[in-house]
């Protein structure tokens, strides 16, 4: 280090180093009042520390995994849906207390990667998701010149056997017919439930999901041709009295599709009494949406699963796994009765992967054991 005096009568302080990039050396200055040797002992701490942000500015592999992950999260943060941001905060969570905070990413291999996702005891598609997510992540490092390669590349996720407890399971997620239309009759008889009640319904007829449904408005139906656009999802980031259409989960959940009369009878239904809500109620919102709560905002998911919780306990399915999906999965197990093609049912419910749909769509109803057994007696057998 040296110094220089200025025209102004006092010094600057100058120091080299050599730029991590180009090669060159590169300056850093400071101006001081004197040239004590005080001043150089505060000159020295400021040009180091200069320098030291400058040569940081470049990636190095003796990053630390937390830090890394961070900074690549904070941008990938930027293309999630705001449904969405909580649970990608629940597997970084995971993520990020299992790694220490002193790990280089650098360090990291395939076996450190492997024990880990072998370890958890999660659901087989739970760990290709996390896999996911931390593949991103990593090839965000390779770019950015933290790591040589990629460590996930040889990870491999086994599926684990089914438990005989795990194949049972299936049968909860999804109803029967006549448990499905016990249920949502259930959630009529009382007038604390019947919004429920509706909406259930309409999920059941449909096999959409409750955020499409929720945030429907009379505009999306087209009753002359029997058909409803669904569009999107809710965005309830602000709460729900301020949601708003959010984009579709995925491109293929962007779909018209087609609606029974009773579908278009019990939407009807539902947009005339808001409307006579709002005529009649004080301070009722003047809002579009359909599938409303009592208080004329967009019926929560929370309360509503609450609530389809309860019903079913009271006639005996509390043995389900009930919530607003269990409707989903139905339709398409019902569709699957009727010999509907997988594509036209993955088309109707929005899949965008085979998978997704097949899952459910091998669902055996109760009818279509029957139905085996029927044809094989026709057939004397």
């Amino acid at each position: 280090m040296w110094n220089e005096p200025t025209k102004d009568g006092k010094f600057k302080f100058i120091e080299r180093y050599k730029d991590p990039y180009t090669e060159k050396i590169k300056r850093k200055s400071t101006i001081m009042s004197s040239d004590s040797a005080q001043a150089w002992k505060k000159a020295q701490k400021i040009l180091d520390k200069k320098i030291s942000e400058a040569l940081n500015e470049r990636p190095n592999t003796r990053t630390s995994f937390h830090k890394v992950y961070k900074e690549w999260y904070k941008i990938h943060e930027k293309t999630l849906r705001p449904s969405s941001k909580s649970s990608y905060q629940s597997v970084s969570k995971l993520i990020l207390d299992y790694i220490d905070e002193e790990v280089i990413i650098s360090n990291i291999d395939a076996h450190y990667l492997q024990t880990f996702l072998s370890s958890l005891e999660y659901s087989h598609q739970y760990c290709l998701h996390l896999k996911s997510l931390l593949n991103l992540m990593f090839q965000y490092a390779l770019k950015m010149n933290y790591i040589t390669q990629n460590p996930l590349l040889n990870v491999t996720i086994h599926r684990k056997p089914k438990t005989l407890e795990e194949i049972n399971k299936i049968n909860q997620k999804y109803l029967e017919r006549k448990e499905a239309e016990l249920l949502i009759k259930e959630l009529y008889r009382r007038p604390s439930s019947y919004r429920t009640g509706r909406l259930s319904e309409f999920l059941f007829l449909t096999g959409a999901r409750i955020g499409e449904a929720v945030i429907l408005t009379e505009n999306d139906f087209d009753f002359e041709n029997k058909t409803v656009h669904i569009s999107g999802t809710i965005d309830y980031t602000n709460g729900y009295k301020k949601a708003r259409k959010g984009p579709p989960k995925t491109t293929k959940s962007n779909r018209i599709i087609d609606l029974t009369d009773r579908t278009i009878l019990l939407v009807k239904k539902s947009i005339e009494e808001n409307k006579l809500n709002q005529l009649s109620k004080e301070n009722y919102p003047k809002t579009d949406y359909i599938f409303t709560s009592k208080n004329g905002v967009p019926m929560q998911v929370n309360s509503f699963n609450l609530t389809l919780k309860r019903a079913g306990k009271r006639v005996h399915l509390d043995n389900k796994d009930l919530s607003s999906h269990i409707f989903r999965h139905t339709h398409v197990s019902l569709l699957a009765e009727k010999n509907i093609p997988l594509k036209a049912i993955m088309d109707r419910v929005g899949h965008e992967d085979a998978d997704t749909t097949n899952r459910i769509y091998t669902h055996v109803t109760s009818k279509m054991k029957t139905s085996i057994v029927i044809q094989l007696e026709e057939s004397g057998l």
